[in-house]
């Protein structure tokens, strides 16, 4: 096994962490992923903290010398694809002296470059990401009782709000009118069709829309942190949850209001 230098192990257990985290990770498993690494590389003292937005690793050897970094995080998306390749990588790494073939002379400089390949790696193209959010949109409609003719409605508005956020996302805008303006944007488009093609329940095509929005993973990973005895992260990703929902509400309601003082 390799023992590289404290700041260098220090360097690739924090990238590994901000990979992972900036992907839609729970912080426990950023914690164990970046243990892992340390200890693969040789380096058994190891202490971290994370939160939703930030990194902060504490490194040791036995010759009494520490190194501490802190990462900030500021952009995430959900890319479990991610989550799952750098899991791997650190899982490999830690069967030590196997797999030579794969690590080579430098396990070190090969972990650098698997990590700068995986972080590099760009997300689906943006017509199956529309395709999957008209997807979405849809088949919740039907879940909720949709006919067939809002399901198509539905689909299309999904296609068309997903494909809308890629450009809104470029706003000078917070996450909570970010998620406003799309909940109202779904609205105009549900209204919309409905003056087009009569006998339709809007209801059911707002909420497939709505779900598109609805952060699910938020929500999932603050349950996972808070039970896992993370309450910092836990209450921090609930309460990011509870804003995304009550910014869906306020705009979809303000767009409701709106067309209704239009009188139509």
């Amino acid at each position: 096994m390799q023992k590289i230098s404290l700041q260098e192990c220090s360097r690739l257990a924090l990238e590994t962490g901000r990979i992972i985290l900036q992907s839609g990770s729970s912080t426990n498993r950023v914690e164990l992923m970046m243990h892992k690494v340390c200890r693969g590389f040789g380096y058994e003292e190891c202490e971290s903290f994370v939160t939703p937005t930030g990194i902060f690793l504490s490194l040791s050897d036995r010759d009494e010398q520490i190194t501490t970094r802190i990462q900030r995080i500021e952009n995430r998306r959900i890319d479990l694809g991610k989550i799952t390749q750098v899991s791997g990588l650190v899982n490999q790494l830690m069967k030590k002296d196997e797999d030579q073939a794969f690590w080579g002379q430098s396990r070190s400089e090969r972990f650098r470059d698997e990590l700068r390949r995986i972080d590099a790696e760009t997300p689906y193209p943006m017509w199956v990401i529309n395709l999957c959010g008209g997807a979405t949109s849809g088949f919740f409609c039907l879940l909720f009782g949709g006919s067939w003719v809002e399901f198509v409605v539905a689909f299309i508005i999904g296609i068309m709000v997903s494909a809308s956020l890629k450009y809104i996302s470029r706003l000078p805008v917070n996450n909570f009118l970010l998620n406003a303006l799309a909940a109202a944007l779904i609205v105009l488009l549900a209204k919309t069709f409905d003056t087009w093609i009569p006998y339709m329940r809007l209801d059911n095509i707002i909420i497939g829309g709505i779900m598109i929005l609805v952060p699910g993973l938020s929500l999932t990973n603050a349950i996972r942190d808070t039970m896992s005895g993370d309450l910092v992260s836990g209450t921090a990703r609930g309460v990011e949850a509870l804003i995304i929902t009550t910014a869906i509400v306020a705009g979809s309601g303000a767009m409701l209001k709106i067309w209704d003082l239009m009188g139509y």
